[in-house]
């Protein structure tokens, strides 16, 4: 008996045992849990306290969070009002340029050294540009521009029926204008050195176009003349339009416009059927128009072009064998038609673009016409931005600027940029008789790389066909460029 009495209180004991370890360990993992229910409403140790606890600590942060938001929105808006306050009273002034630095590397066989003379392969600054502009008394704006590394065509000998050209740099005037905004039913009045409201690819700034240069049809694009305009959007930004009258100037020293400059009435309008608000225009359609009377008095024409690259041979020229064969124009009408799209990461883009001569001294008035199509794709998933108050494509943003930098552990983080695919066909067709190389058609292949919305490197390959005169055997011409650039 007294054995069994042992036994069984030794068990007791050790069940005890085994209960308040048990104990001793919940107690440890949940603490901040009470035991009492009760107690816990009593005491506020309960979950629904907690929670009610959590929650105000959400709204006090919250509430910090919309107070410095509040602070930094009333910082901006003392900025602007300071700006505004200041441009009242005197012109702002904001400094701007751009740098492009471009190598390019010609291919040839004899036949078509024969006929476009020997290529050479070349590096030079295209552009470098420094500009001044800003706005002053609540509606005037300006600008100033001037390009120091331009390039114009010197005519160093006649071979082959055509002429051999070079390159000289000169400074030059870009825009130069001042004018008037906010103006009722007009918009804006403009007056100055400015470009005519003519053509897509045209008027988006080469800052922002796909290409290192321009497609073959934009040598029937009117360019900077001296002016006046006037111009408008919708209060929807879904339209635009812009008229004005020219008389052309060479944008070289000594920036005369005389009895040789021709008169010119030009105009556009674009209207945008589609526009993804949502997403800011990853998906949009843009259509458009052009039209330019340019009245040439009886004088002479030249029409000239390089395989879509900023030197080397002309393909195009209305000079054979140093003789002006586009002479006695009277005057000259320009037709243009855009379309446009975006969807996403991919764009498409086409112009069609014909000039009409009527000329004094023969019957013959020549048809020049060309076109253009282009796809872009950004393996990285940005888009080509779209400025609805002008009807043009503005600068692409990645979405991680390139980067390579070692954090404090030793791992290396880096960013991408922007990587764009594009490829265009174009084509300028033209009368044998009148031009030398009556019609020519490019192929270009191209990289970009977004380094950042201001950095960028681009390649581009060209495959460039040309007819030439007289029935002679056609000829090719291969061009690589690459540039490098840069604007602030």
């Amino acid at each position: 008996m007294m054995r069994t009495s042992r036994r069984t209180w030794s068990i007791a004991v050790a069940a005890a045992t085994m209960v308040w370890a048990a104990g001793g360990i919940a107690c440890a993992q949940y603490a901040d849990l009470p035991s009492d229910p009760a107690y816990a409403w009593a005491t506020g140790a309960g979950p629904e306290s907690r929670f009610a606890a959590a929650s105000g600590e959400a709204e006090k942060d919250l509430a910090a969070r919309v107070k410095d938001l509040e602070s930094a929105l009333k910082k901006i808006k003392d900025k602007e009002a300071a700006d505004k306050k200041k441009a009242a009273s005197a012109p702002s002034v904001k400094l701007g340029g751009r740098v492009y630095f471009d190598s390019i590397t010609f291919g040839q066989n004899a036949v078509s050294r024969a006929n476009l003379g020997d290529a050479q392969d070349t590096s030079f600054f295209r552009t470098a540009r420094l500009s001044a502009e800003g706005e002053g008394f609540d509606v005037m704006y300006y600008k100033v521009e001037v390009d120091f590394a331009p390039r114009r065509d010197i005519t160093t000998s006649v071979a082959s029926g055509h002429s051999h050209t070079v390159s000289a740099q000169q400074t030059s005037f870009k825009d130069v204008y001042f004018g008037i905004k906010e103006l009722p039913l007009v918009g804006k009045v403009q007056v100055g050195h400015f470009k005519e409201p003519f053509s897509l690819e045209e008027l988006t700034s080469s800052r922002f176009i796909t290409f290192t240069e321009r497609a073959l049809p934009n040598v029937l694009v009117p360019q900077r003349n001296l002016g006046i305009m006037i111009g408008n959007h919708t209060a929807s930004e879904n339209a635009t339009w812009a008229m004005g009258a020219f008389r052309t100037v060479d944008d070289m020293p000594p920036y005369l416009a005389d009895d040789a400059s021709i008169y010119a009435f030009t105009a556009r309008g674009t209207w945008l059927p589609w526009y993804d608000e949502a997403t800011e225009g990853r998906g949009l359609l843009h259509v458009g128009g052009a039209y330019s009377y340019r009245d040439y008095s009886n004088n002479t024409l030249r029409l000239s072009a390089r395989p879509e690259t900023g030197a080397g041979p002309l393909i195009i020229d209305s000079r054979i064998g140093g003789v002006d064969t586009l002479t006695g124009v009277a005057d000259t009408q320009l037709y243009g038609a855009e379309l446009a799209a975006v969807y996403g990461p991919f764009s498409i883009q086409t112009e069609y673009i014909a000039c009409l001569f009527e000329r004094t001294a023969t019957n013959q008035d020549p048809y020049v016409h060309g076109a253009y199509v282009y796809l872009s794709y950004f393996l990285t998933g940005e888009h080509r931005p779209y400025k609805r108050s002008s009807g043009t494509f503005d600068r692409v943003k990645p979405f991680t600027n390139f980067f390579r930098v070692r954090t404090s552990d030793g791992s290396v983080e880096t960013g991408s940029g922007a990587i764009e695919l594009a490829y265009r066909y174009s084509y300028l067709n033209a009368d044998n008789s009148i031009l030398l190389g009556g019609y020519a058609s490019d192929h270009t292949f191209g990289v970009n790389w977004y380094l950042n919305p201001y950095t960028r490197v681009m390649c581009d390959y060209t495959h460039a066909n040309v007819d030439v005169k007289g029935g002679g055997p056609n000829t090719y011409i291969d061009c690589f460029t690459i540039r490098a650039a840069f604007d602030f």
